[in-house]
């Protein structure tokens, strides 16, 4: 019989794709070319990410704690304003979120990804900038959106402030930021100028604010080493990385749609992380597919009736979580004098919230697999920094494999990098609104450095 699972070495990580094993037998020798292949780009730092849990030099760990611990020292924050966009927001994002309960440095984090002007105003509404570090993180230095929010920044700050309370994550040598940075002598952090955004999470873009956070950055990337540590060590027809992905190109003509579904509330925003570096790193050529993010079991109450029983052309990647390290059991109803008539509150004592989600899953699974639709999982330990290493780490590699097994490259955007050129000519071509003279950078602008 057949091995349909399997647990990726010493990470806390389980694959089981049992669910969408067909008549699809792996092609040893393709997966074999194409990891080849790959592992050419990994090692030529085409695509630093691989490398990043080994060498500090990439992932910049020490640099990151260091800085954060700097700032740490001070005890002046309490909040940070993150501004980013992209793998330059959605991973810090779904970092923290999922962390939070292990953060111990009790700064608030406020992650602005997006220009909207009502979100801007409401944010630094509950904001005091004598007490808040600005962080402003993009790869190229030249991010329309960033770069607007940031300017925004300097100037709600007050120039008397830029030198010790904001601080520039981006290339270590070309951009804007990185030239204002400079110039300016502001605090800095250099992303490898071989890891693209959406990779990032193994860079300071990740690693700044965990540290600054107070989660482990150790930890992370030692989940990150272990998962790599298995596919170096791991056959490549029997890796269930590379046998997944086979599998995901094998059903594309026919289901090219990707539902992620973490049973985990602290994961939800890890699944858009997911859409941005599936969507972003397979959709090109003419190929791709359309990942969707959705969370258990809320939208058992939304998508399950479409996953069963709509168009055949879907997939659904489960993600769980074994271990909580408080279930919360659920208390028998109170003061019910005959407890037979509730019969749905007599089924539920005893049980655990814990053990109620995971039933949710395996019941979802159920379903489909007995209406002959594909899906396969993911199984978390527990969650905590080493599990959120592995489980970034996982992800990226399989994204990296699928598009070099599809004969794609997985770490362009042409079409992005389109959209900017359009932004900049339209941003050239309408006329701005005259500029305020008392503003923090218009007098930058007069002013000697």
């Amino acid at each position: 019989m057949a091995v349909t699972a399997s647990r990726l070495g010493s990470a806390p990580i389980t694959v089981d794709w049992s669910g969408i094993i067909g008549k699809y037998a792996p092609d040893a020798e393709q997966l074999t070319e194409a990891w080849t292949k790959l592992k050419l780009r990994l090692h030529s730092r085409d695509a630093g990410f691989y490398d990043a849990p080994l060498q500090p030099e990439i992932s910049q760990i020490h640099e990151s704690q260091n800085l954060a611990d700097s700032f740490l020292k001070k005890n002046q924050f309490t909040d940070c304003l993150f501004l980013g966009i992209g793998g330059s927001a959605l991973g810090p994002l779904s970092l923290l979120s999922a962390l939070q309960e292990k953060s111990t440095s009790g700064i608030q984090f406020h992650i602005l990804d997006n220009p909207d002007p009502i979100d801007w105003k409401s944010t630094l509404s509950q904001l005091k900038p004598h007490s808040t570090l600005v962080c402003s993180v993009t790869k190229s230095g030249s991010t329309f959106e960033t770069m607007a929010q940031t300017l925004l920044a300097l100037e709600w700050l007050g120039r008397d402030r830029w030198k010790t309370q904001f601080i520039a994550i981006t290339d270590p040598v070309q951009g804007d930021l990185r030239a204002f940075a400079n110039q300016e002598g502001l605090p800095s952090l250099s992303i490898a100028p071989s890891i693209g955004g959406r990779f990032s999470v193994f860079t300071p873009v990740g690693l700044f604010p965990a540290a600054l956070a107070g989660i482990s950055t150790q930890a992370i990337l030692l989940g990150a080493k272990q998962v790599r540590d298995y596919i170096e060590k791991t056959p490549v027809e029997k890796n269930p990385l590379f046998i997944l992905a086979g599998e995901l190109l094998h059903h594309y003509p026919k289901r090219p749609i990707h539902i992620f579904m973490p049973y985990s509330t602290r994961l939800k925003s890890f699944g858009n992380w997911f859409v941005q570096l599936w969507g972003e790193s397979l959709g090109k050529d003419g190929k791709g597919f359309t990942p969707l993010a959705a969370i258990g079991s809320t939208d058992q109450h939304s998508i399950l009736q479409l996953l069963r029983d709509g168009p055949d052309d879907k997939i659904t990647c489960f993600l769980t979580v074994d271990h909580v390290d408080d279930e919360i059991k659920i208390p028998a109803a109170p003061y019910m004098p005959d407890r037979k008539i509730y019969a749905g509150f007599r089924i539920l004592e005893g049980h655990t919230l814990h053990q109620l989600l995971n039933i949710e899953q395996r019941a979802t699974s159920l379903v489909l697999t007995k209406q002959g639709r594909p899906q396969f999982s993911f199984r978390l330990d527990r969650i905590d920094e080493r599990s959120l290493g592995a489980l970034f780490f996982t992800f990226s590699t399989l994204t990296a494999f699928t598009g070099t097994l599809w004969d794609l490259n997985p770490f362009d955007q042409p079409g992005v990098e389109e959209v900017k050129i359009y932004i900049r000519q339209s941003l050239s071509q309408e006329k701005p609104l005259p500029p305020d003279e008392n503003n923090a950078v218009s007098r930058l602008r007069r002013e000697p450095s």
